[in-house]
């Protein structure tokens, strides 16, 4: 694969049925939660951030933090070895950018822990089992997912993930920190990825899995140009192109320079995406309870 990648779970899409098992509970979180200890991950170019996860208390495997996959999955390979349990019957169809179906195998797992083997993340047992993943890539972890009712924060530039109860650090939209912005965490359906609303109306996913910038659809089908990159996903592929950098507002927080990608061969539904070519200078914290994301520079 040449060019700029998208991790292969970048901006799933999943069956209706599958939307409605892996929804995450919005009510408040357990009076006693034990919080995962803070660890660090590591920028692949073509991969995303990649952290050591154990599944099953097997491991380690190498799994990208996608916050645009929309449920955590895994490759069959890397479900055999953790002894994953796999559901006999009809498994969940998924796609990415390009639209193309695939389908896949519901997989049930008893824990998943990242850093080491003992620092579990309360995350559901439902996990989706794939062919679709490049052989160096073992899953695509989804921390909305995966810290079930935690807030959590992905700091890029310093390579961080870390927990915060959202009863006791709450984000709020009366508090807006100095050079970022905290904002409504926009809702698609019955999907929990991401989204925020830029200043031009457009509602856009907040991609770790994607090594794009601002991704937006160009309506024309892919092509073998070559000025453009090939972006692979989970059954198909689209195409890249960079143009001028553009310059957008996500609240208060104003972007500048943006980079930015036109896609060529993306499906109609596909989302405006902020990938990590755009958010590789912040800090992200994402509260589940109250529905808010905050974005500001990582010092």
């Amino acid at each position: 694969m040449g060019g700029r990648a998208v991790s292969f779970g970048a901006a799933l899409s999943q069956s209706k049925a599958q939307q409605r098992r892996s929804r995450p509970a919005t009510t408040t979180p357990q009076r006693t939660i034990s919080l995962p200890r803070s660890v660090t991950f590591r920028e692949v170019h073509g991969r995303g951030l990649l952290v050591d996860t154990w599944i099953n208390s097997i491991g380690p495997f190498t799994f990208a933090i996608d916050t645009g996959a929309g449920v955590t999955l895994m490759s069959h390979r890397a479900a055999s070895a953790a002894g994953v349990s796999i559901h006999t019957g009809p498994g969940p169809s998924i796609a990415g950018l390009s639209g193309v179906v695939v389908s896949a195998d519901a997989g049930f797992v008893q824990s998943i822990a990242i850093g080491d083997r003992q620092n579990q993340l309360p995350a559901k047992p439902d996990v989706v089992v794939t062919d679709g993943l490049p052989s160096d890539l073992d899953g695509l972890l989804d921390p909305n997912d995966a810290f079930s009712s935690l807030g959590y924060s992905i700091d890029i530039p310093r390579h961080e993930l870390s927990a915060f109860d959202p009863r006791e650090v709450r984000l709020s939209l009366r508090a807006q920190p100095r050079d970022g912005a905290v904002v409504a965490w926009q809702q698609q359906g019955n999907s929990h990825r991401p989204f925020v609303q830029l200043d031009t109306g457009e509602t856009t996913l907040i991609d770790t899995g994607s090594s794009l910038g601002l991704a937006v659809q160009s309506g024309e089908p892919a092509n073998e140009r070559s000025s453009r990159s090939a972006v692979h996903d989970v059954g198909g592929r689209v195409s890249a192109h960079r143009v001028a950098p553009r310059t957008v507002s996500i609240g208060s927080l104003v972007l500048r320079n943006v980079p930015t990608d036109m896609i060529y061969g993306a499906s109609s539904d596909a989302p405006v995406l902020l990938g990590l070519n755009a958010l590789r200078p912040f800090r992200l914290r994402f509260d589940p309870l109250h529905r808010l994301i905050e974005i500001t520079p990582s010092y």
